[in-house]
């Protein structure tokens, strides 16, 4: 089986990212290798990933020459793999997207799913099989190749708002990495009771809308991935509390998704995937890194200037985490990637030592519901592109959706708040 070049270097920096997590040595040779992937998929960028990615570079750059002319102790290394394991997770998760549900290999014919177990469905596959998820449903659930506002804003909204708990999003991966001391089991009932709330305002939305709903017929066999890459990564971290989130889910994911493709399909599926599916990480990679160059170099700043407040704040509690909650997916609306806000905030927040669960909370919850309102994210484009949406309806129809859900988030902030007070 032949296997393209950026491919066999995804792969190898894949298997080195998890051989130095599990020994415990630096990670900078897998980083190289990540690097090196990226910019030989840099000319397949899209246009606006290129430009994106350029700017970014360009403020990073300049923030690590101001830091080093400032003498920072800031080590330079860390700009190249900061974000290593993210690129680990990412590249281990996209192998779940071979697996399919039963549904999605059936005849298709006309059985139609209802409202909840679409919204379930939607949902818990895609906190494991991430953007697959949106063309699995929107392909069988569509009718002459569009889909209908009821339709759209549940499959636009439930899927990213698994971001909230999920382990297999990058968005945990993220929280994980820029939350230094998040514990993965104490923030998972608040990001779950967060995910609760977002799904049943998107429930409220949608059955206030007029027309049938058409949605996606799932199969009581369906749950299987879900539940069992869910239960090799509690079963997994409880036996070796060591093994960090991103590398067990590196680890598990590609191994279940090998396995539970049908045998029929298994090498067709494995095939493209290597061929098409990990060329097509490019833009994600060239987002990770350059965030991390940037964060990495604000902390390099910080570290020039360690007396310095950068943030008229003495303590960041649940208001202030509510608060920039509300700054991040406002600056999703205009564009700016979670990820590229998480990172850039992180290093001005870290002075003041802030709950590491309350940290971890307010980045994922900013990620669900700021990519799942934002007319601009790289779901929302999906569908807006693929079943003929257009992007100011998208944004008329979510900035409700935005503002209820800030609020409900509000009450998480504030439940959490009461629970530490006690």
């Amino acid at each position: 089986m032949a296997i393209r070049p950026s491919s066999l270097l995804i792969i190898v920096m894949l298997a080195l990212s998890i051989a130095c997590s599990l020994l415990n040595l630096p990670l900078w040779p897998a980083a190289i290798l990540g690097w090196l992937a990226t910019l030989r998929l840099g000319l397949t960028l899209p246009r606006a990933s290129r430009r994106q990615t350029l700017w970014l570079g360009l403020a990073g750059i300049s923030i690590w020459l101001v830091a080093l002319w400032r003498d920072t102790p800031t080590s330079l290394a860390t700009a190249v793999s900061i974000n290593q394991p993210l690129l680990m997770m990412f590249a281990g998760v996209s192998f779940l997207s071979m697996a399919r549900p039963a549904a999605d290999d059936a005849s298709g014919g006309e059985r139609h799913g209802s409202f909840w177990g679409t919204l379930a469905g939607v949902h818990l596959f895609g906190a494991v099989i991430n953007l697959s998820v949106l063309f699995l449903f929107g392909d069988r659930m569509q009718r002459e190749g569009r889909l209908t506002r009821k339709q759209v804003s549940v499959l636009g909204r439930a899927f990213p708002a698994a971001a909230a708990w999920s382990p297999f999003f990058v968005a945990m991966g993220v929280a994980l990495t820029y939350a230094p001391g998040l514990d993965f089991f104490a923030l998972l009932p608040w990001g779950g009771l967060a995910a609760m709330l977002l799904l049943g305002l998107i429930a409220l939305d949608a059955h206030r809308l007029p027309g049938t709903f058409i949605g996606y017929p799932l199969e009581k066999g369906s749950l299987l991935l879900p539940g069992a890459l869910a239960s090799s990564v509690v079963v997994t971290h409880f036996i070796w509390p060591s093994l960090s989130i991103p590398l067990i889910i590196a680890i598990a994911s590609p191994f279940f998704a090998i396995l539970l493709v049908p045998s029929a399909s298994r090498r067709q599926r494995l095939h493209q995937q290597l061929n098409e599916g990990l060329p097509r990480l490019g833009p994600q990679f060239a987002l990770f890194l350059v965030a991390g160059v940037i964060s990495s170099g604000l902390a390099a700043l910080i570290a020039s200037a360690p007396d310095r407040q950068l943030i008229p704040l003495d303590h960041f509690g649940s208001f202030a985490a509510w608060v920039t909650q509300g700054i991040l997916v406002v600056l999703a609306f205009v564009g700016i990637h979670p990820l590229v806000g998480i990172a850039t905030l992180a290093p001005l927040v870290q002075p003041m030592s802030p709950d590491p669960t309350l940290l971890g909370m307010m980045f994922l919850m900013s990620w669900a519901l700021g990519t799942g309102c934002s007319p601009l994210s790289g779901s929302n484009l999906a569908l807006c592109v693929r079943y003929g949406i257009r992007s100011r309806d998208m944004l008329r129809w979510n900035l409700p959706y935005a503002v209820l859900g800030w609020l409900a988030c509000g009450v998480v902030f504030a439940l959490y708040a009461g629970w530490q007070a006690v």
